[in-house]
């Protein structure tokens, strides 16, 4: 999810939609453990997404891994797998946060918790974009 606004367009060469590089917020969890609100964190990166097929796509390298992105958070509205020392760079998220997404209704998208998303994840951009 982009926390601020990024320029979109449509490429000359076949019309596909595209944004320029902007704060993407990813939701992840660490890939070796059990899913849940235990295991959920956040980080911002800079990302550029382009359409592929019917989705955007992207992605970032973060200590050295490539995170492929889709759509909303990283994961078309859920959570990223992420190795563990891409995960402990993470941020928690707050309960009340985590329960706001849990229960937006996003689907394949995000949900009514989105603004909330976006104006913790603003007050918390440092920690949220850190790089060690």
């Amino acid at each position: 999810m982009f926390i601020k606004l990024v320029k979109t367009y449509y490429s000359k060469e076949d019309g596909e939609q595209r944004t320029g590089k902007g704060l993407f917020l990813i939701l992840i969890q660490n890939k070796h453990l059990p899913t849940g609100r235990g295991n959920t964190r956040a980080i911002v990166r800079k990302v550029a997404l382009r359409q592929l097929g019917h989705f955007m796509m992207g992605s970032t390298i973060i200590k050295g891994h490539t995170i492929s992105l889709s759509g909303a958070y990283g994961n078309n509205g859920l959570v990223v797998d992420v190795p563990t020392e891409v995960y402990e760079m993470g941020v928690e998220i707050p309960d009340e946060l985590y329960e706001r997404w849990n229960n937006g209704g996003g689907g394949n998208s995000c949900g009514s918790e989105a603004p909330y998303f976006k104006t913790w994840a603003l007050e918390n951009i440092k920690q949220l974009t850190k790089r060690e």
